[in-house]
C-alpha cells in the first residue's frame, strides 16, 4: 500500500462513525493531503495528517466547533493535552521543535484553508506561535490569561431542559459578592465606582437575570464554594476594580 493509500485509509477512519466535524471536514482534509501529494511533499502526508488529527482530537475533546471561538493561548493547552493524551514514539513530546512543527503544521493548513476561498482568520495561531515557541524556550501558558468573556457553564432552568450560559466575568462577580458579605447590594454600590461601570453594571443585572432562571439567585455561593482559591480571588479583583470592559458589538 503506498503512503498516501494508507493516510487517506487513517483519514478515513477517524472520521467514520463521527458525523458532521464541523472544524475541519473530512474534505477539507482530504483536499489538502491530496494538494501535498501532488506538489510533491507526498513525504510530508503521514506527519502532516498526524498533526491536524491531534489537534482534531483535541478540539472534540473541548466541544468547540468553531475555530473563531479559539484564544490565542487555547493552542498551549492544546500542546499539552496532546502531549499528554496521544502516545506516538517522541513525535509528540513537548519539545520546542516538535511545538513548532505541530503549530506550523497547522499554520499551513489555515493558509490552504484560505486559499480555496474557506473563511479562516489565522492570526490568533501566528499569535499563539509567537508567544508559545517564538522565542528561545518554549513557552507554554501557566495561567488562562481569561478575559471575561469565555464561557464558564451551562445551567438548566427548572422544569425545563433550557440551559443558561454562564460567562468567566459571572464566575468573578459570583466570587466578590461572596467576598462582599454574600450581599447584592454591596456589590452593586462597589460597581458605581469602578472602569466600565456601565458594562459591568449591565453584566452585573444580567448575572443576576440568569441566577434566577436557574433558580439559584438566592445563594449563588453553591455555584463557587470550593472552586476558587486566591489566583482566582486576584482574577476578579482585577476584573471589577481595573480592568476596562467592552460592550458587546451590536448586532446590525
Amino acid at each position: 500500500m503506498s503512503r498516501m493509500s494508507e493516510v487517506m485509509r487513517q483519514v478515513r477512519d477517524f472520521y467514520r462513525g463521527r458525523g458532521d466535524v464541523r472544524c475541519f471536514p473530512e474534505r477539507w482534509v482530504v483536499s489538502y493531503l491530496n494538494t501535498l501529494y501532488f506538489a510533491k511533499r507526498s513525504d510530508e502526508l503521514d506527519w502532516a495528517w498526524g498533526d491536524l488529527e491531534a489537534l482534531m482530537m483535541y478540539l472534540e475533546r473541548t466541544g468547540i466547533d468553531d475555530l473563531a471561538e479559539l484564544p490565542w493561548w487555547e493552542y498551549s493547552l492544546a500542546l499539552e493535552w496532546i502531549e499528554s493524551h496521544i502516545i506516538d514514539g517522541e513525535r509528540f513530546h513537548l519539545t520546542l521543535d516538535n511545538a513548532r512543527r505541530m503549530m506550523s503544521r497547522w499554520s499551513d493548513f489555515y493558509e490552504y484553508l484560505g486559499k480555496i476561498d474557506v473563511e479562516i482568520d489565522a492570526s490568533v495561531l501566528n499569535e499563539a506561535y509567537r508567544k508559545v515557541c517564538g522565542g528561545k524556550d518554549l513557552q507554554l501558558i501557566e495561567r488562562i490569561p481569561y478575559t471575561g468573556d469565555e464561557l464558564w457553564m451551562e445551567l438548566a432552568s427548572p422544569g425545563t431542559d433550557e440551559a443558561t450560559p454562564f460567562q468567566i466575568c459571572d464566575y468573578w462577580m459570583i466570587i466578590m459578592y461572596d467576598r462582599l458579605g454574600r450581599s447584592w447590594d454591596a456589590l452593586d454600590e462597589t460597581l458605581q465606582s469602578v472602569p466600565s461601570v456601565r458594562e459591568k453594571r449591565r453584566r452585573f443585572l444580567a448575572l443576576r437575570h440568569k441566577l434566577r432562571l436557574a433558580g439559584c439567585e438566592d445563594s449563588p455561593e453553591r455555584l463557587v464554594i470550593g472552586q476558587f482559591d486566591e489566583r482566582d480571588i486576584e482574577d476578579a479583583e482585577r476584573w471589577v476594580y481595573r480592568r476596562r470592559v467592552k460592550a458587546p458589538a451590536r448586532q446590525a
